[in-house]
C-alpha cells in the first residue's frame, strides 16, 4: 500500500504543510485530553464522562482538518479518517470506565501526557525545518526567474543603444561612426545571448522545483506525518496497557480500542487526504523569447565570429562548473538514497502494521528524517548548479551547429585545470595551453540527463539502491515507443529490459529501462524470455483491467436499498471504485451495494 503525496499532488506544499500541522496541533487535543482524563479518573465515573463528552466536541470540530486539512477540494461530509475513528473508538470505550485508581493517574501523567508533549514540540520543529526547505528552494528558483528579467531589461538596452547608433551612423559615413555601430551591434548579440540562456536555466529550474524539489518536500512532510501517526498509536497502545492492569473488569472496553488502534495504519490517513485534495493542476507556463519593440529578432542565438568567442568562454567555464557538480550530486544521490533506505528499514513494519518500536529506534528515525532533509537541500542546490551548467552546455552546443568551439584567446583563470572528462591527451599529443585543453573536447560533451528535470529522484525509497538488484525476468525491446502518459515508459530497439510486472491480460507490461525509468510498454513492442519476433501492433488500451477487490476493515448496516451490507473480513469485488464521493459499489455473492470506502482497503 504504497503512497506519495509529491507523486500524487502537484504544487501542493501549503495544503500538505497545513494538514501535518492541523495533525501536530490535534496531539495538543490528545495531550490535554489525557491530563484531564487523570485528574478526572480520581473523581471516578461521572466526571470521566463529562470529560468524554468535551472531547467529542473537539473531535467534531478538527475532525475534517485533521482527515483532509483545514480546506480539501472535496468535502469527506460524515466520513473521517482511520486516526480519527481509532480516536472516536478509544473516548467511546472510555465512557464505559467508570472506576479508576489513583495510582493509574498518575501513569498517564507521566507515561502519556509527557509523551504527546514531546512528540509535538519534536515533531513540529521538524515541521518548521521542512517548511523552511520549500522557501529556501523557492528563493533559489526565483532568484533565477528574476535574472531573466535582468537579462530581458540588459537585452532591451542593448538593443536601444544599438537603435540610437544606427541613427547616428546613417547621418555620419565616419569610420569612426561605423567602428561605434559594429561595437553596439555586438554588444546586442551577447545581450540577446545571456537572455536566451537565462531563460532555458529559469524553465530548466522551474520544471526542476516543481517535479523533482518540491515532490521530495512532500514525501518529508508525508513521511513526518505518518511517523507522527505511529507514535500517537504507540502512546494510545500504551495508554490501554496502563489501563489492562487496573481495570481488570474492563478488559472487552481496551481490546476493543487495542483492536481499532491497530487497524490505524499510517498511510490510511495519507491515502484519505491525498483522495479529497486531488485535483487538476495546470503546469506554469514556460518563458519564452521575447523580442525588442525596437529591435526585432527572432529567438535564434548569434553564433558569429566575435559573439561565438563569447559563447567558448561562457562554454569553458559550464564544462568546468558541469564536471565538478556532476560529481557531487551523484555522491549526494547516493547517501541520500542510503538514509532513505535506512529509514525503510528501521520503520518500515511500523508503518505496514502498528508497531510499537523502542525509545531509541524512533530517536534515530527522527535524526535520519533531519539528516535526510540537510542532504536533500544539499543536492537541490549543488544540482541547480549542475542544471544550470547543463542547460548552458546544451543550450551553446545546439546554437553553434557543428562549429568548433575550440577557444582562439585565453581566458582568465585563477587556477589551470584540464577536465579529463573533456579530452584526454595522448603521449604523442603536442602541449596546448590551458584555454585549448579546456575546450578542444567541448564539441563531444554529451550530458546525462539530456535535458529533462520533471522527474523524481527518490520517489521510491531505496529505488537507487535496488535498481540492480531485481530478479525478475527480463526482455529486449524490438521496436521503438515513445511514451504516451505518465505511466508508460519510452524504448527503443535492442534495449535489454527489466520486466517489474507482467502482462495481465491488458496488453501492457511493466518494465525498467536501461536508463532506469519505470513503466507501461505495449507487450507487442518486446521480447520476454524466448517469446517468437513479431511486428508492431497497435498499442493496445490500457482499459482492460483485472478485478480489485476490498478487504472489510469495520462493520457497516445498509441505510438503504442501494447500500450493501458488509463485515469485518469480508472480501468485496469492486464494481465502480470511489469517483470521491467517499463511497464505492461492491459486489458479495451476487449482491450489489454501495458502502464507505474508509471502510476497507485494497487487497492483491
Amino acid at each position: 500500500m504504497e503512497i506519495s503525496i509529491g507523486n500524487e499532488l502537484k504544487d501542493a506544499f501549503k495544503p500538505t504543510e497545513r494538514w501535518v500541522k492541523a495533525g501536530l496541533e490535534w496531539i495538543g487535543d490528545l495531550e490535554a485530553f489525557y491530563h484531564q482524563r487523570a485528574v478526572i479518573e480520581a473523581e471516578y465515573a461521572d466526571k470521566l464522562k463529562s470529560l468524554c463528552s468535551e472531547t467529542f466536541k473537539k473531535k467534531a470540530k478538527v475532525s475534517a482538518a485533521v482527515s483532509v486539512g483545514p480546506d480539501p477540494l472535496i468535502t469527506p461530509g460524515s466520513l473521517e479518517s482511520a486516526s480519527l475513528v481509532a480516536w472516536n473508538e478509544i473516548i467511546s470505550q472510555t465512557e464505559q470506565l467508570a472506576k479508576e485508581r489513583g495510582d493509574l493517574a498518575k501513569q498517564f501523567d507521566k507515561r502519556v501526557v509527557a509523551t504527546f508533549s514531546d512528540i509535538q514540540a519534536r515533531y513540529d520543529a521538524i515541521r518548521q525545518r521542512w517548511k523552511q526547505a520549500d522557501e529556501d528552494l523557492q528563493t533559489v528558483r526565483n532568484k533565477h526567474f528574476e535574472e531573466v528579467n535582468k537579462a530581458k531589461k540588459e537585452y532591451d538596452s542593448a538593443c536601444q543603444a544599438m537603435e540610437n547608433q544606427r541613427s547616428k551612423t546613417e547621418k555620419t559615413s565616419g569610420e569612426r561612426a561605423h567602428h561605434k555601430y559594429e561595437k553596439r551591434e555586438f554588444e546586442m548579440n551577447v545581450a540577446k545571448n545571456n537572455y536566451l540562456i537565462k531563460i532555458n536555466i529559469a524553465n530548466r529550474l522551474k520544471d526542476k522545483y516543481y517535479y523533482q524539489d518540491l515532490p521530495e518536500v512532500l514525501d518529508g512532510l508525508q513521511a513526518l506525518n505518518e511517523s507522527r501517526v505511529n507514535r500517537v498509536n504507540g502512546v494510545w497502545l500504551t495508554a490501554t496497557a496502563l489501563e489492562r492492569q487496573s481495570l481488570e473488569n474492563g478488559l472487552k472496553c481496551l481490546d476493543s480500542m487495542e483492536r481499532m488502534v491497530k487497524q490505524n495504519l499510517p498511510k490510511l490517513d495519507t491515502m484519505m487526504f491525498v483522495k479529497h485534495n486531488m485535483g487538476n493542476w495546470t503546469e506554469p507556463a514556460d518563458f519564452y523569447y521575447v523580442p525588442s519593440n525596437i529591435w526585432h529578432d527572432d529567438e535564434s542565438m548569434i553564433t558569429t565570429s566575435g559573439e561565438l568567442e563569447v559563447l567558448k568562454q561562457k562554454l569553458s567555464e559550464s564544462s568546468r562548473v558541469y564536471e565538478r557538480y556532476e560529481r557531487i550530486c551523484a555522491e549526494e544521490k547516493q547517501q541520500l538514497a542510503e538514509i532513505a533506505e535506512e529509514r525503510r528499514r528501521l520503520m518500515e513494519d511500523a508503518f505496514s502494521e502498528v508497531k510499537v518500536k523502542s525509545k531509541d529506534e524512533y530517536y534515530k528515525y527522527e535524526i535520519l528524517l533531519s539528516k535526510g532533509l540537510a542532504e536533500l537541500h544539499k543536492f537541490a542546490n549543488d544540482d541547480t548548479n549542475r542544471v544550470t551548467a547543463e542547460v548552458e552546455i546544451e543550450t551553446i552546443q545546439s546554437a553553434a551547429d557543428g562549429k568548433d568551439l575550440t577557444l582562439t584567446r585565453p581566458v582568465e583563470k585563477k587556477k589551470k585545470r584540464t577536465l579529463g572528462f573533456l579530452r584526454k591527451k595522448t603521449t604523442n599529443e603536442p602541449e596546448l595551453d590551458d584555454v585549448q585543453s579546456v575546450t578542444s573536447g567541448v564539441s563531444r560533451l554529451t550530458t546525462t540527463t539530456h535535458g529533462s528535470t520533471k522527474g523524481r529522484l527518490f520517489g521510491q525509497i531505496g529505488s537507487l539502491l535496488s535498481a540492480g538488484s531485481s530478479t525478475g525476468p527480463s526482455a529486449k525491446a524490438l521496436y521503438a515507443y515513445t511514451a504516451g502518459d505518465a505511466d508508460e515508459a519510452s524504448i527503443m530497439p535492442g534495449d535489454e529490459l527489466q520486466v517489474l510486472e507482467e502482462d495481465t491480460g491488458s496488453g501492457w507490461t511493466r518494465v525498467q529501462t536501461p536508463a532506469g525509468e519505470t513503466g507501461l510498454v505495449p507487450t507487442t513492442y518486446i521480447q520476454v524470455s524466448h517469446s517468437k519476433k513479431q511486428g508492431p501492433k497497435v498499442a493496445p488500451r490500457k482499459g482492460a483491467r483485472r478485478v480489485k477487490y476490498m478487504e472489510i476493515l469495520y462493520d457497516y448496516e445498509p441505510q438503504g436499498d442501494d447500500e450493501l451490507g458488509v463485515a469485518v473480513g469480508d472480501r468485496v469485488a469492486v464494481v465502480t471504485e470511489d469517483p470521491g464521493t467517499g463511497w464505492t459499489e461492491g459486489e458479495i455473492d451476487g449482491v450489489k451495494g454501495l458502502f464507505p470506502t474508509s471502510y476497507g482497503r485494497l487487497v492483491e
